[in-house]
């Protein structure tokens, strides 16, 4: 049977002293790295918190009922159709028909939604649906002002 060496032999001067100073500085990295780890934990649950917060109510972060959602969504194509008015002179791109396409409905969806259907539940459909094609109003905002 083979003993262990720190058994049977002193350990050499400062070991102890060396030992003890590499340990501190491991400790203290280890503690850093922690730190680090949890406010960058923290900061990223605050971000995905705001994120999920604000993702669909970027523009309807006042209305809270489906006449409110609708009135804001038509106020917003009203500013879009204005913005294009404005800026489409000598344009290739029709950027008008593109918006009318986008954005025009028959029956709008405000108006098939079933009576019987919860106000929320009609507030949360037609902040998704029309937020949806606001994102995609973005895009042809964005596309027009990249022409100019």
């Amino acid at each position: 049977m083979m003993e262990n060496r720190f058994d049977l032999y002193d350990l050499p001067e400062g070991h102890a002293e060396r030992f003890q100073e590499k340990l501190t500085v491991r400790l203290a990295r280890q503690h850093r790295r922690k730190l680090v780890f949890r406010w960058t934990a923290a900061a990223a649950g605050v971000v995905l918190i705001a994120w999920i917060a604000l993702d669909r109510d970027t523009y309807f972060w006042r209305a809270h009922s489906p006449e409110a959602v609708y009135t804001s969504y038509l106020e917003q194509v009203g500013d879009l159709y204005r913005l294009v008015a404005n800026n489409s002179d000598n344009d290739a791109v029709d950027w008008e028909a593109l918006l009318h396409e986008l954005t025009d409905e028959n029956v709008s969806l405000y108006d098939q939604l079933p009576e019987d259907l919860p106000e929320k539940e009609k507030t949360d459909i037609l902040k998704r649906y029309y937020g949806e094609v606001l994102d995609e109003a973005e895009q042809i905002k964005e596309n027009m002002n990249k022409k100019e």
